[in-house]
């Protein structure tokens, strides 16, 4: 598939998900004669088929006037080399973990979506929260992403989903609050309860 130009750390291919499990939200007020634009907060059940945990992730995806889509899915997760327990750990008070922003590259029949309609302005704001806050501020990508953290239940998936959804708050998006026992799984249907 084509890429978009958008720049952001860790990009995917593509994202299969059943259409009982899609769920919509039309924000948008106004026309684009340059596409359409969609940003989508998903989650794999937890185990997957693949035996891996629950993870969110956002999905960006711009459609030009000719029909091309452009889509990119990423998430926060433990960055490679990183212990597993350690992971688990920081969700108890342990120290956190390398972090990195990383691409989505596997498909859920299961996987849960809501997939909102935004204005490109809108989306901008989006595409701008995802991006990791020291490439921001003019790291180059390698230092940034050596530093990022990763803690359960403070800086993982979901922090990031939800960093990603306040970016679209003032367009009309309903961001639950999060809990301290919240999943994954039962983060991203509150969302979409909030949205229908």
């Amino acid at each position: 598939m084509r890429r978009a130009a958008i720049s952001i750390v860790g990009i995917g291919y593509f994202v299969l998900s059943n259409p009982v499990l899609a769920h919509e939200k039309d924000l948008r007020t106004m026309t684009d004669s340059s596409g359409e634009t969609e940003v989508a907060f998903c989650y794999r059940p937890s185990p997957n088929s693949f035996g891996l945990p629950g993870h969110a992730f956002v999905a960006f995806s711009a459609r030009n006037p000719a029909g091309v889509r452009d889509f990119r899915a990423v998430g926060h997760t433990v960055a490679s080399g990183a212990s597993s327990v350690s992971a688990a750990f920081s969700y108890f008070g342990g120290g956190s973990v390398s972090g990195a922003q990383m691409e989505e590259r596997y498909t859920s029949i299961k996987q849960a979506c809501l997939t909102v309609k935004v204005d490109r302005a809108v989306f901008q704001n989006a595409v701008s929260a995802a991006q990791p806050t020291l490439s921001k501020l003019g790291f180059p990508a390698t230092v940034a992403s050596s530093m990022e953290r990763y803690s359960l239940g403070s800086n993982d998936c979901i922090t990031f989903a939800e960093k990603v959804a306040t970016a679209i708050k003032p367009a009309g998006l309903t961001v639950p609050s999060r809990s301290s026992i919240d999943t994954p799984s039962s983060w991203i249907n509150k969302l979409i309860a909030s949205n229908p």
